[in-house]
């Protein structure tokens, strides 16, 4: 099995709401990144647009970039990520589709560059940003 992150979550906010907070850097830095961090972050979502945010914490700065392959809006993102400093080169994507609760988002990254025990990691941390993108949406 190829090692990667494929995480669904129903959250109680309509797909508009959770699709903005992807794609939107005001918002995106409010929930994406650890819980102590500053974060920044500047979206331009469109296809071929960039994204950049930088997370400052105790544990140090991090970073990552990318550029958007799909856009549709409320329903779907497609993006590549990159880590400052690493030569691997992530794709992820977000598809949203209206549930009985509000929303139903699948969140997947592939790319191959991590190993088994980063991918894990990285699942553990996304667990954590989506509590803050729920918070970020129930207003």
């Amino acid at each position: 099995m190829k090692p990667g992150i494929d995480l669904k979550r129903t959250f109680p906010a309509p797909p508009q709401a959770i699709f903005d907070a992807w794609a939107h850097g005001d918002q995106l830095a409010q929930w994406f990144g650890l819980p102590d961090a500053q974060v920044t972050a500047e979206c331009d979502a469109r296809v071929g647009g960039a994204w950049q945010l930088t997370m400052h914490s105790p544990m140090g700065q991090f970073g990552f970039t990318g550029t958007y392959t799909a856009v549709a809006a409320p329903s779907h993102l497609a993006f590549t990520m990159q880590a400052a400093g690493q030569d691997g080169v992530e794709t992820c994507t977000v598809d949203i589709a209206p549930h009985a609760d509000g929303s139903e988002m699948r969140f997947t990254q592939d790319g191959n560059n991590l190993t088994v025990e980063q991918y894990e990691q990285a699942t553990a941390g996304y667990t954590v940003f989506f509590e803050r993108l729920d918070a970020l949406t129930r207003g």
